[in-house]
């Protein structure tokens, strides 16, 4: 009997360990990213590329999804938003963030919890042209079959929100809307 309940015990050990050990917490860096932001103007629709993210995290995770996000932390150089429009949408772009004082757009975590479709809630604080403001992300999160997690995320800010000046040009007559689409699609690698 005694055999018995040691090799059931054992076994539920086992069990047990099998699961800690599924899950895993790791930190993890960007591995790549396609990033935008999108608006409208007077005259025509455009669009920038976000290049030279710098992304740091921690998740805990299984072999199917993201089980908990314990950190994260999104920054972006001003001059590293580059637009289909040419160099002179780019001098606009950088004087409305008053790029030489504040040089990035950060995004840091609070906290973060699943939505009712299974994604993620993420509360933050987005930090630009010398403004903060809170700000909830969607996302969608999978994890892929090397370890690796992408994760998706569509938002719509008010550049006024955080005191800056939508960029005009000639002479006014060209004005670009206050609200523009911020949307991340990034792939995460956990840092060995």
């Amino acid at each position: 009997m005694k055999l018995v309940h040691t090799f059931s015990l054992g076994i539920a050990t086992l069990i047990i360990f099998a699961t800690i050990n599924a899950q895993s917490q790791n930190h993890y860096a960007l591995k790549s990213s396609t990033s935008t932001v999108q608006g409208t103007s007077s005259l025509h629709e455009w669009e920038s590329e976000i290049t030279g993210v710098e992304f740091k995290g921690v998740l805990i995770t299984d072999a199917n999804s993201v089980r908990e996000i314990k950190s994260t932390e999104l920054k972006i150089p001003v001059e590293g938003i580059k637009s289909t429009k040419g160099k002179i949408m780019d001098t606009k772009t950088y004087e409305a963030f008053n790029y030489k004082k504040n040089p990035y757009v950060t995004y840091k975590y609070i906290s973060a919890k699943v939505n009712a479709t299974g994604g993620w809630e993420i509360n933050g604080t987005l930090s630009m042209a010398g403004s903060s403001q809170p700000i909830v992300l969607n996302a969608i999160t999978k994890v892929l079959p090397n370890g690796e997690v992408r994760v998706t995320s569509s938002k719509k800010i008010k550049m006024t929100e955080f005191n800056m000046q939508p960029p005009t040009a000639v002479m006014g007559t060209i004005k670009v809307g206050d609200e523009v689409t911020l949307t991340f699609d990034l792939t995460l690698t956990p840092i060995k």
